[in-house]
């Protein structure tokens, strides 16, 4: 299991420069019959059997996988990833809830807006696994997940949601479009991970310089 505190390995990476690559866990989660398993399994690169009918996930599915490059500036950087996929059924593993969040770096949000109720179970959500563990909002991304093309009864989102990037995902159509956006979030948990080791490693020097 990954823990919240922020950890790298280093490597051999291409044209000379060292790797450095980054363990993340990332959980996946929303309301039931959102796509959460589909998507999961398609950022995973991981295939299921499942004859086309639907099976609702029991409890969680933990996927692991390595990125991409996601390095800038000549640095090649990637994550060793633990994507937790969590059951949608909140009433029969609320209890689970807290093994889930235990040491995630970011959360990924997933609903359907023309499915009714979806909107106040992600502020549920987003209340418990990204506020009250006091995670920064940008480690968070909502994937509109629609089944069937948009109508003008689907649901908009609060402004609770005001600073948290969203996509609309359509794997069939343009799944490149959901590869990049995960990327980039990603990418984004990995620099404030950065950040936060370099921040660590001044404060240790300059404690050793007192």
């Amino acid at each position: 299991m990954f823990f919240r505190t922020p950890v790298l390995v280093f490597g051999k990476g291409g044209k000379g420069f060292p790797l450095r690559m980054f363990r993340l866990k990332v959980i996946v989660i929303g309301p039931i019959q959102s796509g959460k398993t589909t998507i999961s399994n398609f950022l995973a690169d991981a295939t299921e059997s499942s004859g086309g009918e639907y099976h609702a996930t029991q409890g969680v599915r933990i996927l692991q996988f390595e990125s991409g490059n996601l390095g800038t500036n000549n640095q090649a950087l990637k994550a060793e990833v633990e994507l937790w996929d969590c059951s949608g059924d909140h009433k029969r593993f609320e209890s689970c809830w807290p093994a889930f969040q235990q040491g995630a770096h970011g959360v990924v949000l997933v609903y359907d807006p023309n499915t009714a109720g979806h909107v106040n179970e992600l502020e549920t959500l987003f209340n418990y696994f990204v506020q009250q563990a006091r995670l920064d909002a940008k480690n968070c991304i909502i994937l509109s997940n629609p089944k069937m093309s948009p109508r003008s009864t689907s649901v908009t989102l609060s402004g609770t949601f005001s600073r948290i990037h969203q996509t609309t995902v359509n794997i069939d159509e343009n799944s490149n479009k959901l590869r990049s956006d995960f990327n980039n979030f990603l990418a984004g948990l990995i620099s404030r991970m950065r950040d936060t080791i370099e921040q660590e490693e001044l404060n240790i020097m300059n404690g050793l310089s007192m």
